[in-house]
């Protein structure tokens, strides 16, 4: 009976031997299963968390502007557009960078930035070859207001001797079709012109002043005009180079006109205005705006630039203005 006892208190122990030993192996099941299920929870929460209420930017490169935009919506974020200039012609219209970058963790209604290409920066230079210097400078001059991109700087051209008209470009550096990406010095080479300077003065007196004013600018004879109370309305009494005599573009005649008469509704004047210095020849024209808003042409013809004296005869209230080509460049309201 004791023996009994006995091996049943040994088994007792062995029992309680082997309840110690089993729990090594049960315990890593159970913190396998722990451990397995806070990352299921934790992967349940942020799956939750992501769809509710953040969103994970997405890669946007090359991504159209349109394709990009309705991306970002997608995921509930706010596209905020913005452009600039890339290497690449093939970019245009594309993204090109964004911030934040792929993969950052945002809450809905964040902005994204999206930069758009607008094209290379590279540009070619045009070709002015076989253009008047004057129309070049002043169309560039003119581009230069309209576009933010300013590309060229004009450099004092330089002249030489040929058989082309004055002021003609002959070559340019640099060439047409170089490539730019930013502001150029450009310099012409442009020609001195044929000779054209000797000019032979015509007989002006008793001619009446517009026909005398007519003649001297179409010659692109240089002139001055005083004015004179006499018989002779309007003609002109006095020049102070004979006729026939050879001058060059240097010499300046002095012509004297007869004031014309006029009524009280008419304004007889000297239009006066220093024009700037041109390499050549360049267009002028005067034109008169009446009461009624009409224009008309009062003179036409081409100059270098210098202090220039026109006679007018015009109502009162109407405006006497300037051009060189079609740039307006002096307003004058008659009183």
């Amino acid at each position: 009976m004791f023996k009994n006892k006995l091996d049943l208190t040994q088994g007792d122990k062995n029992c309680n031997n082997e309840m110690l030993i089993l729990p090594k192996a049960t315990i890593k099941a159970l913190l396998l299963v722990i451990f397995g299920s806070l990352i299921v929870s934790f992967a349940i929460f942020f799956m939750v968390l992501e769809n509710k209420e953040i969103a994970v930017v997405p890669n946007l490169y090359s991504l159209t502007i349109e394709d990009a935009v309705i991306e970002l919506q997608r995921k509930e974020l706010i596209p905020h557009i913005e452009f600039k200039f890339s290497s690449s012609a093939l970019d245009k219209g594309k993204v090109i960078e964004q911030g934040p970058k792929p993969g950052t963790v945002l809450r809905h209604g964040n902005k994204v930035i999206i930069f758009i290409s607008k094209g290379a920066i590279i540009n070619r230079v045009d070709s002015f070859i076989g253009k008047n210097i004057d129309d070049v400078i002043i169309n560039l001059k003119a581009n230069s207001f309209d576009n933010s991109k300013l590309l060229y700087h004009i450099v004092k051209p330089l002249e030489v001797e040929s058989e082309l008209p004055k002021g003609v470009i002959i070559r340019q550096n640099p060439s047409p079709g170089s490539q730019i990406s930013s502001l150029t010095d450009l310099q012409f080479l442009i020609s001195k012109g044929k000779d054209r300077l000797d000019k032979h003065v015509k007989n002006y007196i008793g001619i009446y002043y517009k026909d005398a004013i007519a003649s001297l600018l179409n010659d692109s004879i240089s002139f001055d005009i005083d004015l004179a109370n006499t018989g002779d309305f309007g003609n002109v009494i006095f020049q102070s180079i004979p006729p026939g005599t050879k001058i060059n573009e240097l010499d300046k005649i002095l012509i004297t006109i007869a004031k014309p008469k006029v009524d009280d509704k008419i304004v007889f004047g000297i239009l006066t205005y220093k024009l700037r210095q041109h390499p050549s020849y360049v267009d002028i024209s005067v034109r008169l705006k009446g009461l009624d808003d009409k224009n008309s042409l009062i003179y036409s013809f081409k100059s270098k630039g210098g202090l220039i004296k026109l006679p007018y005869e015009v109502y009162k209230g109407s405006i006497i203005e300037l051009y060189i080509y079609d740039k307006l460049i002096n307003q004058t309201v008659i009183n």
